[in-house]
This record gives C-alpha cells, sequence and structure tokens, in this order.
C-alpha cells in the first residue's frame, strides 16, 4: 500500500491487479486498476511527481505503470519472486531497486529495462524489504535471518557518456536476532529537530525503523565516527555504524509495516494481532492503540498532512 506524495490517492496491491483509490473521493471503488500481474502484487510505490508508479510480484516481474494512461510502460523480468521494490528519488535516474527471494539486491533501470548492478548479502537467503534515503545515497534492506545491509548507492559517469551503478557495502548488522525483518524503513527527514533528537550527534544521521516476526520494531540510528587507522595510530578513519535508540514492544504477533510521521516525530505499526499502535519516536513510548480490525494488519500509510 501506498500513498501519492499529494496524499489524494492511494495504491493497494492486490491479487492480481493494482487498485487505486480517490483518498477524497465519495465512493470506496477504485478509481482506476492496474491489470498485468498474474500473481499476488507484493509491493507498491509512487514517483516523487506521482505520475508513474511501480509495482512487483510473486510472478517474478516488475512493472512500470503511466498512472493517467493506466497502461504499464515498461515490463522487466526478475526470474525469482519479487518481494519489494523503492524507486530512486531524483526522477532522472529512472532507477528502480529490488529485493527477491532468492537473496538478490538489484538496481534496475526500468527506460532500458536491464540491470545496471546487483549483490547478494547472504546467498539464498530471502531479502524480504529495501527503501532508499530520501536524499537518494543510500539502500537498506532485511532479511529472513534478521540482518540489515545498509549500501551505498554510488552513481557515476563513464568516459563513454553512460553511467556506472554501485552498491557499496555500508553497514551491516543484526537487528533481530535471526528473526524474519518484513520491513525496513528510512526516517523522512535527513536533518532532524535536535529539540526532538537530542541524542543525533551529527545533523546527517539517518534513523531507521525494523519491523519483524519476533514481535518487535526497532527504531536504530544510523552513525559515522572517527577511530584511529590502527592502534596507537594517529592517523584516523571514519568507523559507522547502528545504534539501537528504542525497541517497540507492544504487538502479540509479527509486526508487518510501519510509518513514520512527516516530522518523523512519530511511528505507526500494524501486526498480524490486528492492532496498530502509535509511537513517540523520541520516548519510545506508546501513546495510542487502534483496535477495530477482525483480521491481521499486514500494511500502513500514514497522512498526517497538515493542509489536508
Amino acid at each position: 500500500m501506498a500513498l501519492s506524495s499529494d496524499k489524494h490517492y492511494l495504491a493497494v496491491a492486490g491479487n492480481p491487479s493494482v487498485s487505486l483509490y480517490d483518498v477524497f473521493g465519495t465512493s470506496d471503488l477504485p478509481v482506476l486498476k492496474l491489470d498485468g500481474h498474474t500473481a499476488n502484487v507484493t509491493a507498491v510505490e509512487f514517483t516523487q511527481d506521482y505520475k508513474f508508479l511501480a509495482s512487483c510480484s510473486e510472478d517474478c516481474t516488475i512493472r512500470w505503470w503511466d498512472v493517467y494512461a493506466g497502461v504499464c510502460k515498461s515490463e522487466l523480468q526478475n526470474g525469482s519472486i519479487v518481494n519489494d521494490i523503492a524507486i530512486h528519488p531524483d526522477s532522472r535516474q529512472e532507477l528502480i531497486v529490488s529485493c527477491d527471494q532468492d537473496g538478490m539486491i538489484r538496481v534496475w533501470s526500468w527506460r532500458r529495462r536491464e540491470v545496471l548492478c546487483e549483490v547478494a548479502p547472504q546467498p539464498s537467503v530471502a531479502v524480504r524489504s529495501v527503501t532508499i534515503s530520501y536524499d537518494g545515497q543510500l539502500v537498506v534492506a532485511g532479511n529472513n535471518l534478521g540482518q540489515v545491509f545498509v549500501y551505498r548507492l554510488i552513481i557515476d559517469s563513464t568516459p563513454q557518456g553512460g553511467r556506472s551503478v554501485e552498491l557499496e557495502l555500508y553497514i551491516n548488522f543484526e537487528a533481530h536476532d535471526g528473526y524474519r525483518i518484513t520491513r525496513t524503513l528510512f526516517s523522512n527527514l535527513i536533518r532532524h529537530d535536535e529539540q526532538m533528537f537530542p541524542n543525533m550527534k551529527q545533523p546527517g544521521e539517518q534513523l531507521l525503523v525494523t519491523c519483524s516476526s519476533d514481535r518487535s520494531a526497532k527504531l536504530w540510528r544510523l552513525t559515522e565516527r572517527k577511530v584511529p587507522a590502527a592502534l596507537g595510530s594517529r592517523e584516523e578513519v571514519v568507523q559507522a555504524g547502528a545504534e539501537l535508540v528504542h525497541s517497540l514492544n507492544y504487538h502479540q504477533r509479527w509486526v508487518w509495516d510501519a510509518a513514520f510521521s512527516s516530522d518523523s516525530g512519530y511511528l505507526v505499526t500494524v501486526s498480524t494481532d490486528t492492532r496498530a499502535a502509535l509511537w513517540s519516536t523520541k520516548t519510545g513510548q506508546i501513546i495510542r492503540e487502534f483496535k477495530g480490525h477482525q483480521k491481521g494488519i499486514v500494511c500502513v500509510a500514514l497522512n498526517d498532512a497538515t493542509n489536508t
């Protein structure tokens, strides 16, 4: 499930179609239905200008849709069940990052319909979730063994006038002690409010949430610090790492998804236990419980825009 950047349209992944709804409309029927996948759709995401939408499926394909025309503009053949996708925030790059059941993370050019770069963090271990930071510089992925992998997404021009794309491992850490990671998500802000996040040592540090089958969600801070290059050396190198900020323990079953508020001060989590929870990211305390669903909740999208 995904909201357009103007918070007007909601895209819902189904089996095997994608349905678009008018959030402020009076009808509960979709305003557009995108048909083409032949199996369960596992993820959807809008571009920043919400003119296009990407979807992935258990049919081993990724599709790029023209939302206005309601047609598929590009189909990418992955060769394995695609679990998640993320669109690069700079539309000029025309990039999609995917992760799949065979443990691959791939960077695609949707226009050229080809793989530009791929890595296998732990071969044959399914990667469940992938997200790109809001500045487009980092890619984070989580797998079935509780491991989180953060990569630098490096895009360079080549002498021939083309471009090279590389995923360079930046941080790897165990987040959930071998339990499956269901969601990884960067916060909405690159520079965080000092009063809201007083422990952020550098203004560029990233916040990251992970959700898991261990019934928890965890909030992490990605950090960089200078350390001696060798014992007794005056030369320093930058060491990157991840620090646990809060462990969010409330749900009784798998935590499937999470969504940050627009200022990253709040977080919503949802679970198979049929409940949703609203958290303060500053204190790690639960603020409100939401009960009412009769079945497990597997996805969430948050609209907290002040102008709607």
